[in-house]
């Protein structure tokens, strides 16, 4: 089984090759302004580094965001080009994989945090849930689901859930890393290797991972979380424009 792992959910753009789960090699890629064409083109890399073409790909596996909103639509938008080609398609969000390698090392409280301007994060929280079967991956107990929202609220979500968090991860983590230490200073803020999706892991538990059916694959749409800028610009559109009495 051969799966090929992309995300082009942040800024810096990646994608990862595994046999099985044993990863072969992983590649990184620039801005998301050249997404669109780094993609392509770092898988065709990535594919002939390893004496490989896309026709040996059995499995694609996706990061649905949230994150950078073109850069993820870019992103699955491959992956059901791909799907549409014949290759089976997996998918997981981006909080939870940055969370996931954490997690399985430490079995503990772990939030995922992205920087999602305007004052706010994207974040959410997993701990480690039983796995019922050794050849499946570990499975996250979604203690905290995906937000938008400041850090302050956040950290106060944190806070009420009673449980104390090991670690937090994500370019989120790093910015307000001050912040957090001082809310929780007993808490690990996790380093450079956890900022962004790690695109090697998901090509290393892709094998294990359900795959979507046709008819769920075309459903299949980015996470989001909040709306993007021009959605909120035509609802606030929409509200001028709608009379006092909402009718």
């Amino acid at each position: 089984m051969i799966t090929l792992a992309l995300d082009t959910s942040h800024a810096v753009g990646s994608v990862a090759l595994a046999t099985n789960g044993v990863v072969l090699s992983e590649s990184r890629f620039g801005a998301p302004s050249s997404h669109l064409v780094e993609l392509s083109l770092s898988v065709e890399r990535l594919l002939e580094a390893n004496h490989l073409t896309i026709r040996n790909v059995d499995r694609v596996a996706v990061v649905l965001g949230p994150g950078s909103f073109t850069g993820v639509r870019i992103g699955l938008a491959f992956a059901k080009g791909l799907a549409a080609a014949g290759k089976e398609l997996v998918a997981t969000g981006s909080l939870q994989l940055i969370a996931w390698p954490l997690v399985e090392q430490t079995g503990g409280f772990v939030c995922a945090l992205i920087d999602a301007k305007r004052g706010e994060v994207y974040g959410a929280g997993y701990e480690r849930a039983q796995t019922k079967r050794f050849d499946e991956p570990p499975t996250l107990a979604e203690i905290l689901p995906a937000r938008a929202e400041p850090l302050h609220d956040f950290l106060n979500a944190v806070a009420a859930t009673e449980r104390k968090p090991v670690a937090f991860a994500g370019i989120g983590a790093l910015v307000h890393a001050d912040t957090i230490r001082e809310r929780f200073p007993r808490a690990e803020i996790a380093g450079e290797a956890y900022a962004f999706p790690p695109t090697s892991y998901l090509a290393k538990i892709g094998h294990l991972l359900p795959v979507f059916t046709p008819h769920a694959i075309r459903a299949l749409e980015p996470v989001y979380v909040r709306a993007s800028g021009a959605e909120r610009k035509r609802l606030r559109a929409h509200a001028k424009e709608a009379k006092p009495d909402g009718r």
